[in-house]
């Protein structure tokens, strides 16, 4: 029985520091290029062409289009991250979820890790989750806003 068909290979070609789309800070990436080749007995032996080029974050093993490249992120404006770090407990506490939270303050120029910290330095590690959206509030919460059921 002869086993035969295709396979991809990929080759790093170059390499760098980009701002992760997934991870919200610079993070290092390989650009790579991928060919597709005839194998026999799943050895690749005769390139039949190019199967494209993509970035991939070495933190996330996320790939993304080569233009990701070209994004560059704002300068956070210091006074609306100082209003916002100084309201987090407060939004927590009104039944804010953490992923929101988290997300307004990554978008505001903060990395991920520096965010789950601020939120746990703002209400603590105990959580409840809404059984119907799946979102995370601080454990004073009672109800989800959105929902309207309770948190277990």
């Amino acid at each position: 029985m002869i086993i035969f068909g295709t396979r991809r290979r990929y080759k790093t070609i170059g390499d760098g520091q980009f701002f992760c789309p997934h991870c919200q800070t610079t993070r290092d990436y390989e650009r790579k290029q991928g060919k597709n080749y005839f194998a026999l007995y799943f050895i690749p032996l005769i390139p039949m062409g190019d199967a494209g080029e993509f970035i991939e974050c070495q933190t996330c093993h996320r790939s993304y289009a080569p233009d990701v490249l070209k994004f560059k992120p704002s300068m956070p404006n210091s006074a609306d991250t100082a209003k916002m770090l100084n309201t987090v407990k407060t939004r927590l506490d009104k039944g804010y979820s953490i992923e929101y939270v988290v997300r307004d303050l990554t978008a505001d120029g903060l990395d991920r890790d520096i965010a789950n910290n601020i939120v746990n330095m703002a209400i603590g590690t105990s959580r409840k989750t809404c059984p119907k959206c799946g979102l995370m509030y601080a454990a004073s919460v009672a109800m989800c806003p959105d929902d309207k059921v309770a948190l277990v």
